[in-house]
């Protein structure tokens, strides 16, 4: 660890996972952080939708690597893989189309597991970790040097960001400075709205919509094991999706083993009358078409909901002033309750810290955060990009290319395959996707970059 005596101080905006993921590691490069968290506890503004935080082998090696994985062992379980269902049901029952495995060869090479957390929960692990004092590192002298530590301020409300003087002002009226200020504050908050500004954007009408909704709820196990009718979405591998026309549905069974909801429907709101806070009925999103679907509905409290946008793309992650950076949902935005958000937030986090290992001073800043922005950006507009996909593949229109969909998963349960291995390209295609996602290792991205461009640079 280098002398945190010298170490830079950051500005983190938002204890979001991308947030906390960045303080945890830079405090280990040697920095200090103070977060600052709009929320006056942990996890008060999420805008996730009810339930679970999916975390592929991506970024459960990355929380092993931060010696993590008692915390996840505890708190979460591992998802096997998925079934797949009809989103309309039939008179016997469920419309079962087969299951998907992940493959152990993947996972092995990628030095992870498929996690599943709640999202309060994961929160909590990641700010235990990030405030957790440190020992105290020696100089070269062998004399104890200050070690670097993170602050966590809670009913922190950031009005104002001063890219130039790299400086915050809190609704309080109290002003906060350091040497670099990060936006982890999510798709809606201030520092990607300055940056968005920067660009001369300032407006969200900026952001398209896509005609789609999510809904999010959660069963209680204490209403969901007892029902016969709901066996199904707790047999393995314990999630489901269910792929209907123009909306679609996925279950999960967490640590507590609650069914956790999410639904697809159409946005209905398209005139702007739209409300997220308005009060819905999940039976009336769902409608009795899947009887299974239906029941869960029955059972579940009130439903978050967002609609899915198509966030207007930053051009630079970065402000002019090279010493503001977004990362996470503020720097590259993905569809709600998306298979890779807290993975590449993680992704993010792990990235920040490791190329601020190499060097405290306060001149490389700029170019530290551009390089973060040209090594992460392609990787992330990829994922998004697959999600997008991901998204349109569940919510397929019925039709020839709806009724080939089926027609092959049914083929391929029948044969014995997962029901995604489906000879010819797109199966192939799909394994090289998967393989690229999990495969990745930000620390190793971040030290190539260093080894290749970053050490030429005298400090």
């Amino acid at each position: 660890m280098t002398d945190s005596a010298n170490g830079l101080n950051f500005i983190i905006v938002g204890a979001s996972v991308a947030g906390l993921g960045a303080a945890i590691a830079l405090k280990a490069s040697g920095h200090n952080v103070l977060v600052l968290e709009k929320a006056s506890q942990l996890g008060g503004t999420s805008s996730i939708p009810s339930g679970c935080a999916r975390v592929p082998p991506n970024g459960t090696k990355i929380l092993f690597d931060w010696g993590l994985g008692a915390e996840m062992k505890r708190n979460g379980a591992i998802m096997e893989g998925i079934a797949a269902y009809r989103y309309e049901g039939k008179e016997s029952g469920r419309d079962f189309l087969g299951i998907h495995l992940w493959d152990l060869e993947l996972l092995t090479e990628a030095r992870g597991n498929f996690m599943l957390f709640r999202h309060e929960n994961l929160l909590r692990i990641l700010y235990d970790t990030a405030i957790k004092p440190v020992g105290h590192p020696q100089d070269d002298t062998g004399q104890n040097v200050r070690p670097p530590r993170v602050t966590v301020l809670f009913g922190a409300e950031v009005v104002e960001v001063d890219c130039e003087t790299c400086t915050i002002t809190l609704r309080s009226g109290e002003i906060h400075g350091g040497d670099a200020i990060i936006g982890a504050d999510g798709a809606r908050g201030m520092v990607r709205r300055t940056l968005l500004q920067e660009e001369d954007v300032f407006s969200r009408k900026d952001d398209a919509l896509t005609g789609l909704a999510l809904y999010g709820a959660v069963i209680p196990k204490s209403l969901a094991t007892n029902d016969p009718a709901l066996t199904s979405f707790y047999d393995h591998p314990q999630s489901t999706v269910s792929m209907g026309s123009n909306r679609g549905a996925m279950t999960f069974i967490g640590k507590d083993r609650d069914i956790i909801l999410w639904v697809y429907t159409p946005d209905s709101s398209q005139d702007g009358s739209w409300d997220e806070e308005a009060d819905q009925k999940l039976t009336d999103v769902i409608g009795p078409s899947d009887a299974g679907l239906w029941k869960l509905a029955t059972l579940a409290g009130p439903p978050t909901c967002v609609r899915i946008q198509d966030h207007h793309k930053l051009e630079s992650w970065v402000s002019k002033s090279g010493r503001v950076v977004v990362l996470g949902e503020a720097a590259h935005p993905s569809p709600p309750a998306s298979l890779h958000t807290y993975s590449v937030a993680l992704e993010d986090g792990a990235f920040i810290g490791k190329i601020f290992s190499h060097s405290q001073n306060r001149d490389r800043i700029p170019q530290f955060l551009h390089a973060f922005q040209e090594h992460r950006e392609p990787r992330c507009s990829r994922i998004r990009d697959i999600e997008m996909r991901y998204i349109g593949e569940i919510t397929l229109q019925d039709g020839g290319m709806q009724a080939g969909r089926d027609a092959a998963m049914r083929a391929s349960h029948a044969a014995g395959r997962d029901v995604m291995d489906v000879p010819g390209s797109d199966g192939e295609q799909l394994l090289d996707e998967t393989r690229m996602v999990f495969d990745y290792d930000p620390t190793d991205d971040a030290d190539e970059w260093w080894m290749a461009w970053g050490r030429y640079h005298r400090d």
